[in-house]
């Protein structure tokens, strides 16, 4: 599976990028991510580890959750279609807009 599934970036297989650090605002057309408040998105589709849903909290260097533009960490839910947690990814934010990841 790749990701993302926006109309702004080319996709890569298997993980997130090109989300964290976008120009793009969510609530543009195109965006595969939704603002839920300052520093949670959702992703609502099928996820790399076979979830229907991720949930993205970003976050600075002090844990405090911040806009995607502004963070330095990221931490991604996915959820299946229980809401059951399938995997928690955590990475770190390049300041060109990759997210590099660790699964737990």
């Amino acid at each position: 599976m790749k990701f993302p599934v926006c109309d702004f970036a080319e996709s890569e297989e298997g993980f997130y990028s090109q989300c964290a650090s976008c120009p793009i605002e969510s609530r543009q057309p195109g965006c595969a991510l939704e603002e839920l408040d300052n520093g949670t998105y959702i992703f609502n589709g099928d996820t790399p580890h076979g979830g229907v849903k991720a949930v993205f909290y970003f976050k600075n260097d002090a844990g405090d959750q911040v806009s995607k533009q502004e963070a330095v960490h990221v931490e991604i839910h996915e959820f299946d279609e229980h809401d059951l947690l399938v995997a928690i990814l955590y990475g770190m934010v390049d300041p060109e807009g990759m997210i590099y990841l660790k699964k737990s």
